[in-house]
C-alpha cells in the first residue's frame, strides 16, 4: 500500500470512525446524565453462551452463538448490528478475540466511547482482510485526519487474532497477537496536547454496518471500499472472547464541571453491581444441593421417601384384593340366578297361555268327548 493511498485513506477514515451517538452528554448545559456504571474489576467473557443482560446490551440486532464464539451478521439489506456493554472502565484494558466480517462497503468495529465522545477503535472495513485500522477521537472532534493508523493482519476473515488496547492516563497502545503495533502519548500533536486525548469513562461497543450506501459521504463511501453488494448476504463477523480490566476499582464514575478531562470524574467507592454479578455464585445443580444438606436432612428425606413408597404399594394391594373380591361376589351372586330359558321356550309359554287351554274350552271339549 503506497504512502499517498495510506494518507489518502487515513483522512476518509476520520468522517466515518467517529460515532457521535450518546445517550447523555456530561459536557452540554444543563446536563443531568447518570452515574456510569462501573466495571471496577477485570473479567473475561467468551461469546460462545448466552451473555449475562444484566451486563450486555443487544442494542440492534441479534447474535448466533456457535461453539467457537458469537457471529454478528448483517442478514438484511442496510441492516447492523451493535451490542454494548452495561459497565464502564476509566483507563484500563480492552483484549478482544476476533474475525472481521469480509465485504466492500462493510465495517467491523470494537470500539471503546465514553459519554463525551472520546472514543478508542478498532476497525476493519470488509474489502481488505490483510489489515485493521487503528484510531482514536476526543470529545468526538473530528477536524483532523492525522489520527487513524493501519496494521497488517494475514488471515483477519478466516482467522481469530487478539486485539488489544491498552488505555492509561500517559498513553495509549494497540497490540495484535501480543505484538505493539502502536503508541501514542497523552501530550503530541495528534492529541492536540492532550486535549483529543481520551480520558473519560468508556464502555465498550462491538459493531457491524454499511457505509457503502447511498446516503453516507462519498468519502465515506471510498473509505469502506464502494458500495455494498448486497447480492453477497449474510456479512458476518466473529466475536470468540472479550477481555476488559478496569483501572480503577469503585462503584460507579461522575463528570463535575464540563472540562471532560480525566481530573474532573470522581470515583464513587463501593462495590460495582457488575462486579457483584460477575462474582455472584452459578446456579447449583440439584446433585451439589443434595450435597449441601446434612446428614440428618439426608436421613429425613430418605425415611419421607419410603412412607411415600410403603404407602403407594400397601395402596395398590389393597385395591387389587378388593377388586377381587368384588369379582368372586359378583360370581356367587350370578350363579343363584335360575337359568335364563332360550328364546324359543318363552315364545311356547305365550302361545299356551293364550291357548283354549289357559281359557277351559279346550279342557271343556276333552270332558265331552268321554261322556
Amino acid at each position: 500500500m503506497s504512502f499517498l493511498y495510506l494518507l489518502i485513506c487515513s483522512a476518509l477514515v476520520t468522517f466515518a470512525a467517529a460515532d457521535e451517538q450518546t445517550e447523555c452528554n456530561p459536557l452540554t448545559s444543563n446536563s443531568t446524565c447518570e452515574a456510569d456504571p462501573a466495571l471496577g474489576t477485570e473479567h473475561t467473557w467468551w461469546f460462545n453462551t448466552t451473555l449475562d443482560d444484566s451486563l450486555w446490551d443487544m442494542t440492534t440486532g441479534k447474535i448466533d452463538y456457535t461453539d467457537e464464539g458469537a457471529d454478528f451478521s448483517i442478514k438484511s439489506e442496510n441492516a447492523s448490528t451493535l451490542l454494548q456493554s452495561k459497565f464502564y472502565i476509566f483507563f484500563g484494558v480492552m483484549e478482544v478475540h476476533a474475525k472481521m466480517a469480509k465485504g466492500a462497503g462493510i465495517i467491523s468495529s470494537v470500539i471503546l466511547q465514553s459519554d463525551d465522545l472520546d472514543e478508542i477503535d478498532w476497525e476493519w472495513v470488509g474489502y481488505n482482510t490483510s489489515a485493521v485500522q487503528s484510531d482514536f477521537f476526543g470529545k468526538g472532534n473530528t477536524t483532523t485526519s492525522d489520527r487513524g493508523g493501519f496494521h497488517t493482519v494475514d488471515n483477519a476473515d478466516t482467522e481469530f487474532h487478539n486485539y488489544t488496547t491498552y488505555w492509561s492516563q500517559d498513553r495509549l497502545e494497540w497490540w495484535i497477537d501480543g505484538e505493539l503495533r502502536r503508541t501514542v502519548n497523552y501530550s503530541e500533536p495528534k492529541t492536540v496536547d492532550g486535549k483529543n486525548y481520551p480520558q473519560t469513562p468508556s464502555r465498550v461497543k462491538v459493531s457491524l454496518w454499511p457505509v457503502g450506501i447511498a446516503s453516507q459521504l462519498q468519502g465515506n463511501i471510498e473509505w469502506g471500499g464502494g458500495l455494498v453488494d448486497w447480492s453477497d448476504l449474510p456479512f458476518t463477523m466473529s466475536i470468540q472472547r472479550i477481555r476488559v480490566q478496569d483501572f480503577h476499582s469503585g462503584k460507579e464514575y461522575t463528570y463535575s464541571g464540563t472540562s471532560g478531562s480525566y481530573d474532573s470524574i470522581n470515583v464513587v467507592s463501593g462495590n460495582s453491581t457488575a462486579q457483584k454479578e460477575i462474582n455472584k455464585a452459578p446456579e447449583k445443580s440439584m446433585s451439589e444441593k443434595w450435597d449441601d444438606l446434612g446428614t440428618g436432612a439426608h436421613a429425613g428425606i430418605g425415611i419421607a421417601i419410603a412412607v411415600v413408597v410403603v404407602g403407594a404399594v400397601a395402596g395398590f394391594v389393597w385395591w387389587c384384593v378388593s377388586q377381587r373380591r368384588k369379582g368372586r361376589l359378583e360370581h356367587a351372586l350370578e350363579a343363584d340366578q335360575p337359568v335364563t330359558e332360550p328364546t324359543a321356550m318363552n315364545g311356547l309359554k305365550k302361545e299356551w297361555r293364550q291357548s283354549d287351554w289357559a281359557r277351559g274350552g279346550y279342557h271343556q271339549r276333552l270332558l265331552k268327548t268321554y261322556d
